[in-house]
Formats: C-alpha cells, sequence, structure tokens
C-alpha cells in the first residue's frame, strides 16, 4: 500500500471511531471519556486531513477553491488509474465495452 492509501485509510478509521463515539454521546453526554476521546480523535482527524490535503490534494469539493484556482479537477478522475485489462468481464466496464451498449432504438 502506497502512502497516499495508508493516509486515506488512516482517515477512515479515525472517521468510523468519531462516528461511532457520536453515536455514544448521544445516548451519554456525561461521560468523560468518551468525550475526551472523541476531542483527541477530531484533532487527529484534523491532522491527517491536512496532511492529506497538502500532499495529495483536496478530499472534497469545498477545499478545490483558491484565490487563483479550482483545485478539485488537478488530480486525476476515478477512472483515470483504473487498470481496464485486469477488469475484464467485471461490471467496471460494462459501459465500455461495444456490445453492452442499448441499440439506438431505444
Amino acid at each position: 500500500m502506497d502512502g497516499k492509501n495508508e493516509l486515506l485509510e488512516q482517515i477512515r478509521a479515525v472517521d468510523f471511531a468519531l462516528i461511532d463515539l457520536n453515536l455514544y454521546l448521544d445516548t451519554h453526554p456525561s461521560c468523560e471519556n468518551a468525550l475526551k476521546d472523541f476531542k483527541m480523535l477530531a484533532e487527529t482527524r484534523q491532522r491527517l486531513h491536512k496532511q492529506f490535503t497538502e500532499r495529495y490534494g483536496p478530499l472534497r469539493m469545498i477545499q478545490g477553491a483558491t484565490d487563483d484556482c479550482w483545485l478539485w479537477v488537478n488530480n486525476p478522475w476515478p477512472w483515470d488509474n483504473m487498470r481496464w485489462e485486469e477488469l475484464k468481464g467485471g461490471m467496471a466496464n460494462v459501459g465500455l465495452r461495444q456490445e453492452n451498449r442499448i441499440p439506438d432504438q431505444y
């Protein structure tokens, strides 16, 4: 796994824990340990998110706006990095194969 994917995995794990703690705090609002953990994870998430954005670009569309350009479209699109040859026969490229296209009369 490369650094980008490792960082994304860390962000996902922290996000999952934050959502779980959020739900717990909804029913246990005075639990000091959960609140302390939530604050610590929120800071960790913010640090990881900033680190990812600085290295690889915005994770969310709202972060793509700067004073001089729109960064959201500078990164590869999801399909730009797909290896179509490895996906032959799968559903990922159904729309790309001529035999699977809907005839013009429909």
